[in-house]
């Protein structure tokens, strides 16, 4: 399924209007509907949220990438050896918004220090934002997460399409036929076009949740 513009303005509109403050939601807490200050038409979701940021024992060598342009791998980590230790809070602005390319719900997030200094990828991937074996067996490059047989990254950096700012993003290719996989498990039926729309989002939101942890 691809979303035309009103489709996907409507369906987030109910879902903020169905989940967005619900204190017991959790994931689907506190989000908003922003509009462009200019332009009509390019509408978001939106939630600012506060994490810890915790440093471990590194699992993920991007040190290399950086200086180098290397790329390394992604492994499990020694639980006893991966402690974390606190060392202070992010605060995180969320955003789902439509991908002018493949027509979907994407989720893109940016991340800064208390200082207001973006995180680097190694501090974004410690982040208990996402869960703990999310990108195991990933490769990293400085600005993207990818698995080694797919044609487009897991996680990569671009423009907001909204905002023009630069974001981290969930790539969005594969998300139509997943999200359907998970409709069709279900057994739901089409229905009317707006229930529809917004079950797939929902149905969107549960398949984020493999990759992210949205309880706070």
């Amino acid at each position: 399924m691809t979303w035309t513009r009103s489709q996907f303005d409507g369906a987030c509109k109910t879902f903020i209007q169905n989940h967005g403050h619900h204190v017991l939601d959790k994931g689907k807490l506190s989000w908003s509907w922003r509009e462009h200050t200019c332009l009509l038409g390019f509408g978001y979701m939106e939630r600012v949220i506060s994490l810890p940021k915790h440093r471990r024992a590194a699992t993920v060598d991007v040190g290399m990438v950086q200086d180098c342009m290397e790329e390394s791998f992604l492994e499990p980590a020694d639980s006893a050896a991966a402690a974390p230790t606190f060392a202070g809070e992010v605060l995180c602005h969320q955003y789902v918004v439509l991908s002018p390319t493949f027509r979907v719900p994407t989720f893109y997030f940016s991340a800064h220090d208390s200082s207001g200094t973006p995180l680097t990828l190694t501090d974004v991937l410690q982040l208990p934002l996402f869960r703990r074996d999310a990108f195991e067996g990933a490769q990293v490059t400085a600005f993207s997460v990818e698995q080694t047989c797919a044609s487009f990254p897991l996680l990569s950096f671009g423009d907001h399409p909204t905002l023009n700012v630069q974001c981290w993003y969930l790539h969005p290719c594969g998300t139509s036929a997943a999200v359907e996989e998970i409709l069709d498990a279900a057994e739901e039926g089409d229905g009317e076009e707006q229930q529809r729309h917004l079950r797939w989002l929902e149905a969107w939101f549960t398949l984020l949740s493999s990759l992210l942890d949205l309880r706070r």
